[in-house]
């Protein structure tokens, strides 16, 4: 029986992960659809600062943190109010959505406001669930909320970009899925707005209904907003915090330029968005894997990830010369802008994309694993949420410092037939090439000190004076 209870609470944040990976599945697949339309590197800049929240999301936590209704439950007091906005909002967005989308120049500016709001939600549901999960496990399984994480993200991000890809591309509806070829694709991206709107309010409701969050002694102290504060000021005093801090914010500068911005220049030089996202269904049972599969690892977390750290850098050398091969052979073979993969060239692409999965899956789980190993209790929420802002902000500011950088230094025009980039300008070689010697330098220099965190004792990451509270 308490097996069976342990396996019920393990599902339900793997669910609540997975609601939370839905709407950031669908802003995946903007920048595709985008690149169809033009390619202006600073449309997609502006685009990226949809995920900002998810990095900015430390502002407000000591707010989810310490306010509450006592009798609904401190973290269902803004878990069931976050999704239910993001269900409504979907709904109502649902019919401008496409005509934003498929006018003659996108209204990137709505757009993006619109997924904005959509990850502010999430992140806000992210803080309650990070910190519910910490006092829903028993002490034994806390490390377990991060494999959930994963799992439950990835799951949600899967299913709704490879979904809506695949149903909302023309070429791939007229060849599996009708005996009669149209034009118009099978749903649109309101459909799914609809459809997962209505996931969100039903699934909310079940949860606010049926699931009973039990008191804890936080509930007892009754920590308010500015205690909150106060106490995420002591965590930042912290001097390993810094530390630590100062890595996630530099750690992911080597590799992090050529990732967001390889699938899209495979676009610009031809290859068709419906063969690059054939590649994700195939890299979902290594996202599904990987996370168990580190969680064998109990022992020395950021002493593997530092080994894997090299292995993703020559991964970043692979990617460069991938994006150099696309423009050398595909481009010129291109007809009407699409130049299709031969069965060797997809089979690399293949192997790169589920390197590029795997790797970043159990750096990942790893990371998260170590955050639920150092983290105060005490401030649960909040000092996930610090950690997981860290990691968010230093993933998303290299990846729109550089998509920006690229958009100022490359020339671009597009008309019905193609999209073609001027290589007087373009320096997007230069730009990747900088980024993995920064890279390099970063893992000569910085790792060593980065793994030798994780050999100080757990209380020189608590706030003095706090306590494990049940």
């Amino acid at each position: 029986m308490k097996k069976m209870n342990r396996e019920l609470k393990m599902a339900l944040l793997v669910l609540l992960y997975t609601l939370q990976g839905i709407p950031m599945g669908l802003a995946a697949s903007i920048p595709l659809l985008l690149q169809e339309r033009t390619t202006n590197y600073g449309s997609q800049a502006l685009f990226s600062f949809t995920s900002w929240p998810f990095s900015l999301k430390l502002l407000w936590a000591p707010i989810v943190d310490g306010l509450f209704v006592r009798k609904f439950g401190r973290r269902k007091t803004w878990l069931v109010p976050a999704q239910l906005l993001i269900g409504l909002l979907m709904l109502v967005a649902a019919q401008p959505i496409d005509a934003m989308l498929n006018a003659s120049e996108p209204n990137i500016h709505a757009i993006t406001a619109i997924f904005f709001v959509l990850y502010f939600l999430c992140a806000t549901q992210d803080i309650a669930v990070d910190g519910w999960a910490l006092t829903m496990l028993d002490d034994n399984d806390v490390d377990k909320a991060s494999i959930c994480n994963s799992l439950g993200q990835s799951l949600g991000y899967f299913t709704s970009y490879l979904l809506f890809i695949a149903l909302n591309d023309t070429s791939v509806c007229n060849k599996y899925f009708r005996s009669v070829p149209s034009d118009e694709p099978l749903v649109t991206l309101g459909d799914f707005f609809v459809f997962f709107g209505i996931v969100f309010l039903v699934t909310t409701i079940i949860v606010a209904i049926f699931k009973r969050e039990e008191p804890t002694r936080e509930h007892k102290a009754e920590i308010s907003i500015a205690g909150s504060y106060v106490k995420l000021t002591q965590l930042l005093s912290l001097r390993p915090v810094q530390l630590l801090g100062l890595f996630l914010l530099t750690c992911r500068l080597g590799f992090v330029c050529l990732e967001s911005t390889f699938a899209l220049k495979l676009q610009e030089f031809g290859v068709p968005k419906a063969e690059i996202a054939a590649l994700g269904p195939l890299a979902f049972p290594v996202q599904l894997l990987v996370p168990p599969l580190m969680g064998r690892f109990a022992g020395r977390r950021l002493a593997l990830w530092t080994k894997l750290y090299p292995i993703r850098i020559g991964l970043g050398i692979l990617l460069l010369c991938g994006a150099l091969y696309a423009q050398v052979y595909l481009a010129p073979r291109a007809e009407g802008g699409h130049a299709p993969l031969t069965m060797m060239e997809w089979v690399v692409l293949l192997v790169l994309n589920l390197t590029s999965s795997a790797l970043s899956q159990a750096m990942f789980t790893l990371q998260m694993q170590f955050y639920c190993q150092i983290s105060d209790p005490s401030i649960g929420g909040t000092y996930m949420t610090f950690l997981n802002t860290l990691t968010n902000l230093g993933g998303i500011w290299p990846a729109t410092s550089s998509m920006w950088l690229i958009g100022q230094l490359t020339d671009c025009t597009s008309d019905m037939d193609a999209h073609v980039c001027s290589e007087r300008k373009n320096r997007f070689y230069i730009v990747a090439s900088g980024t993995l010697v920064i890279g390099l330098l970063w893992y000569v220099y910085a790792a060593p000190w980065f793994r030798r965190l994780e050999t100080l004792p757990p209380s020189t990451w608590h706030i003095a004076g706090s306590k494990r509270t049940d």
